[in-house]
């Protein structure tokens, strides 16, 4: 019974995505509006979203605040999309949310990411959390998660990505983004671009709000990646703008030094040193990238690639190529993927070789020679591979 209540829940994502807020206002009324009164931190942007709110999370859970997290896409189970302190919402809560509101779900055609958002304030107010750091799914304007009236707003790096579905030049990208900025609203915003600065500036004059952006700070994090340095500084001045909460340094330092967050160039095993990042457009994958050319590797380096369709690699297909001794091309196989055959076209180097299967893939990435470095990157939906394969879970953090 259990397992059909869950499947009910993942067989919403077939009606695709939804756009507007009509939906998620009816199914919040029918929930008793957990949206309304509930303190929370809206998240906004491109690349980074997931990690900056992981971190501000973590900063907030080290402060001894009970800390809502919601973000999006799972990497294994849909309860990781959902946390309270870094534990993921109990099979038990789900069944108990879809038994009250599977008849308005039904009736109101509401889609995967509207039943999840509502699932994800419901269950945060009822469990009285101090705050809820809220990741928004797509956009900002029209994303289900803008129906919340946030004390904060921030703002991570904008760039191209859903082009298919956001707009295909950098400002009509920004113009949704930027919809998500509510009157009155203080947003602390990463360093944007001359382009997205006049789009977010135009937006907070209108509705009476601010916004301060960020500059680097010489962090010290539990995170891969230099642009987790910038990621840390955007959440850092998050709590430092927060209002009614006590943030100490040493919780902020706490909180750098404690964070998990995975499938963000994690290490998943040793010798070989294997890594496994949900990198997916072009900047995402320079920034990987980078981290590999940095690393001392006696061995060779070895790249299992897949994706999703409407994914662009864009510029950084050079640098793919050009970062890795031998390319495993894969396909998630879950719907919409890119398949291997195409994307192998589309790399264009004879550094490749195709295994379509990805659980086959992961195990030759396993199999690489002790001094060897493997990565697996381009979907969150290798995850549950990647739990089959390293026996790993995603469930707490």
């Amino acid at each position: 019974m259990k397992k059909d209540y869950l499947n009910y829940l993942i067989s919403l994502e077939t009606s695709g995505i939804k756009l507007g807020l009509e939906r998620t206002e009816d199914l919040m009324e029918a929930c008793g509006s957990p949206h309304k009164g509930l303190n929370c931190i809206q998240i906004v942007g491109t690349n980074g979203k997931g990690s900056t709110s992981a971190i501000l999370s973590n900063i907030l859970k080290s402060a001894s605040y009970k800390v809502g997290l919601y973000t999006s896409p799972h990497l294994a189970n849909i309860n990781e999309r959902i946390r309270i302190n870094g534990k993921s919402i109990s099979d038990n809560k789900i069944i108990e949310f879809i038994k009250c509101f599977k008849d308005d779900i039904n009736s109101l055609k509401v889609s995967f990411f509207e039943a999840m958002t509502a699932m994800a304030l419901w269950y945060f107010k009822n469990e009285n959390v101090d705050i809820a750091v809220l990741e928004t799914g797509l956009g900002g304007r029209l994303d289900s998660v803008t129906i919340c009236n946030p004390q904060l707003l921030v703002i991570t790096r904008i760039s191209y990505d859903h082009q298919h579905i956001l707009g295909d030049t950098i400002e009509k990208i920004a113009f949704e983004k930027a919809g998500a900025i509510k009157n009155n609203t203080p947003c602390v915003s990463y360093p944007q671009t001359k382009k997205v600065k006049k789009v977010l500036e135009k937006k907070v004059k209108s509705t009476n709000s601010s916004i301060k952006y960020i500059r680097k700070r010489n962090n010290q994090i539990g995170l891969n990646g230099e642009h987790q340095a910038l990621n840390a500084s955007l959440a850092i001045e998050a709590v430092k703008n927060l209002k009614n909460f006590i943030i100490t340094e040493q919780s902020i330092q706490k909180g750098l030094q404690t964070i998990s967050w995975p499938g963000r160039i994690q290490k998943i095993n040793t010798k070989p040193n294997i890594f496994f990042d949900v990198a997916h457009n072009e900047e995402s994958f320079l920034v990987l990238c980078e981290f590999i050319q940095k690393q001392n590797v006696n061995g060779k380096k070895v790249l299992m690639i897949g994706l999703q369709q409407n994914k662009d690699l864009g510029g950084a297909i050079f640098n793919i190529t050009d970062s890795f001794d031998e390319i495993i091309v894969t396909e998630t196989g879950i719907r919409n993927f890119f398949p291997a055959e195409k994307l192998n076209k589309l790399l264009n180097t004879k550094k490749t070789h195709v295994i379509s299967n990805p659980c086959k893939a992961a195990e030759f990435i396993k199999n690489l020679g002790k001094e060897d470095c493997g990565v697996i990157a381009g979907s969150h939906y290798f995850g549950p591979v990647i739990t089959n394969e390293f026996k790993i879970s995603f469930d707490n953090i």
